[in-house]
């Protein structure tokens, strides 16, 4: 069986059996949930988060040593996109971690362990501009005219400037003003008490 590791920078490894192979293969799937207290009667997924997916290959490699090394070193420097095909087939992986063994018993070659991991990748939303119409442009009819009330036309044009909605005569507000004189009492003149000297 043949192992291909991809990256979309980095170019193809293929582990073949003239060259080496993928020993092991190792799937993760993690969630972490919250510690703090969940209250009765809520949904329990609220609380629980899903790491993203792990899978760690284990391989040997036989021959062409220097070739191997350089491209597997790339895809993990670059922070390359790899898709991988073996028993499990996944894509939009990077190699988080990397670890290169050499032993006496294999010269020529090297073992291997990668763990990769899954990169959420969404797409962003977004309005083209002049797609879209603005909102006093919707809320304008086709004749130009506001479909907005009364009420909403006049504070619109009245903007930030003080607006009086009832006039009342000179004579009322004196009258208004008047009724309070004299009911209010005046504060005393002294402290009955010596003011603090800071001390």
């Amino acid at each position: 069986m043949s192992y291909r590791l991809t990256g979309k920078k980095s170019g193809t490894v293929s582990f073949v059996p003239k060259t080496g192979t993928i020993t092991q293969e190792t799937v993760t799937k993690s969630s972490k949930m919250t510690s703090n207290a969940i209250e009765g009667g809520s949904s329990i997924e609220d609380h629980v988060y899903l790491n993203p997916e792990q899978i760690q290959i284990v391989g040997v490699v036989v021959k062409n040593y220097s070739s191997f090394q350089s491209r597997l070193e790339s895809m993990w420097k670059n922070r390359d996109l790899v898709t991988y095909v073996g028993k499990f087939r996944v894509s939009n992986y990077v190699i988080t971690n990397l670890q290169l063994k050499n032993d006496a018993s294999n010269k020529k070659g090297f073992s291997f362990t990668a763990t990769l991991q899954k990169a959420n990748i969404v797409s962003g939303s977004y309005v083209e501009i002049g797609q879209k119409q603005l909102m006093s442009q919707e809320d304008k009819s086709k004749g130009g005219e506001s479909k907005a009330p009364e009420a909403a036309k006049e504070t619109k044009a009245a903007g930030l400037k003080t607006t009086v909605s009832k006039q009342i005569s000179q004579s009322a507000y004196a009258a208004y003003v008047n009724s309070y004189n004299g009911k209010s009492s005046s504060g005393p003149t002294q402290r009955k008490t010596a003011s603090h000297n800071g001390v």
